[in-house]
C-alpha cells in the first residue's frame, strides 16, 4: 500500500474520514481508513514491491478493470456510507412519527384523575391513570365492596361526571370539551345496568330512537339499519324468515329475556358507529352460558365495519374482566 497521501478525495470521503479518526468525540468510533493512490500500472507495481513485506490493515480484491479502480470503489463506498449517515430513511422517519402520535393519543385515556367528595373532600379516586387502545377490549376490575368508586368510575368514563383534577380523554380531546350529543351520540356507546333501554319500545324502536337522536347522516334508512344491527348481534338470526324477524323485532323490550335484552343493548351501543363501547356489568343478570355469549359479542365489537373500536367492560368479577383481551386491575 502506498505511503503517499491520495491526490484527490471527494468532500463526502473527507467528512467520513474525519468522523472515523481517533479524535472522534463519539465513543467507539476509533477507526482509520487507508486509501491507495495507484494512478498507473507501473507505480502500482513499484509500490507493491516496496511494501511487499508490510502487512496491510485491510485488503480488497483487485478489480478486473485495472489500476486506479480501488480508489473509485473506496470513494463510492464511503459516499454511500456518508449518505446513509446524513440522510435517514424518510419512510422510516414517517413511520416513527405516526407511531409516536398513535402512542401519545390512545382511543381512551385517564391521566392523573382525582375525584373528591364535594361534601367531605375525601378522595374517591386519586391520581388514576390508564390508557385503552383502538382494536382492543379491556376488562376494568373494581372493588366489589366500594360501590361509590364503581359508580364514579363509570360516570367519569361516560362523561356524566368530570374529575376534580386530571383529564379523561378520547384521542386528544378531553371529554368535558365535547357536547353530550357529540360524546354519547358519536364517540361513546354506553351499556348501563339500568336505563340502557326503553322497556316501552320494541327492540327496533330502541335502535331507531338512538340513531335519530344522534343527528348523524346514514347511507341507508334507519329502519333497515336497525334490523341489520339486530341480525348482527344475533337477536334476529339471519336464518329466520322475514315474518319471524319482524315479529321478534316488534316485541317490547320489557317482555324480552335477559340475554335478548343484552343483545339489544350491544346493538344500541354500536348503532351510532361509536369509537368506544363502555359496558357496566353487562353480565350481571345472566347465567354462565349466556354471560359467555355476551362477552364474546362485546369483544367482537372491536372490529367495526369501517374502524377499530375500543371496548371497555367495568366489572367486579375477575372472570368477566379476564374474558377481555387485557385486564386493568384497580382493586389494589
Amino acid at each position: 500500500m502506498s505511503n503517499q497521501e491520495p491526490q484527490e478525495r471527494t468532500d463526502a470521503v473527507e467528512e467520513l474520514d474525519e468522523l472515523m479518526t481517533d479524535e472522534s468525540p463519539e465513543p467507539g468510533m476509533g477507526y482509520t481508513i487507508e486509501y491507495d493512490d495507484d494512478t498507473d500500472g507501473a507505480d502500482a507495481g513499484a509500490d507493491d514491491t516496496d511494501t511487499a513485506d508490510a502487512e496491510p490493515e485491510a485488503t480488497a480484491e483487485p478489480s478486473a478493470d485495472g489500476a486506479g479502480t480501488d480508489d473509485e470503489e473506496a470513494a463510492a463506498a464511503a459516499n454511500t456510507a456518508a449518505a446513509a449517515l446524513d440522510e435517514p430513511d424518510e419512510e422510516d422517519s414517517a413511520d416513527d412519527v405516526d407511531d409516536s402520535v398513535f402512542r401519545a393519543y390512545p382511543m381512551f385515556s385517564m391521566r392523573g384523575v382525582t375525584v373528591a367528595d364535594p361534601k367531605t373532600g375525601e378522595h374517591i379516586w386519586n391520581d388514576l391513570t390508564m390508557r385503552c387502545e383502538a382494536g382492543t377490549s379491556y376488562g376494568v376490575l373494581v372493588d366489589a365492596h366500594n360501590t361509590r368508586q364503581h359508580d364514579t368510575l363509570v360516570a367519569l368514563m361516560a362523561g356524566f361526571a368530570h374529575p376534580t383534577e386530571g383529564s379523561v380523554m378520547t384521542k386528544s380531546t378531553p371529554l368535558h370539551d365535547l357536547t353530550p350529543l357529540e360524546l354519547r351520540g358519536h364517540r361513546i356507546g354506553v351499556l348501563l345496568q339500568q336505563f340502557a333501554l326503553r322497556g316501552d319500545l320494541s327492540a327496533t324502536a330502541n335502535l331507531e330512537y338512538a340513531m335519530d337522536a344522534s343527528n348523524r347522516n346514514y347511507l341507508k334508512p334507519i329502519a333497515v339499519l336497525a334490523q341489520e344491527l339486530l341480525t348482527r348481534v344475533g337477536f334476529a338470526p339471519s336464518g329466520d324468515d322475514n315474518a319471524t324477524q319482524a315479529e321478534r323485532s316488534r316485541a317490547l323490550v320489557r317482555t324480552l329475556g335477559a340475554v335478548d335484552r343484552a343483545r339489544v343493548m350491544v346493538a344500541r351501543a354500536i348503532a351510532t358507529d361509536s369509537d368506544i363501547v363502555l359496558a357496566d356489568e353487562p353480565t350481571a343478570t345472566l347465567d354462565e352460558a349466556d354471560a359467555a355469549t355476551i362477552l364474546d359479542l362485546l369483544r367482537a365489537q372491536v372490529h367495526g365495519e369501517s374502524k377499530q373500536r375500543t371496548v371497555i367492560v367495568v366489572t367486579t368479577d375477575p372472570h368477566v374482566a379476564g374474558a377481555m383481551d387485557e385486564t386493568i386491575d384497580l382493586t389494589h
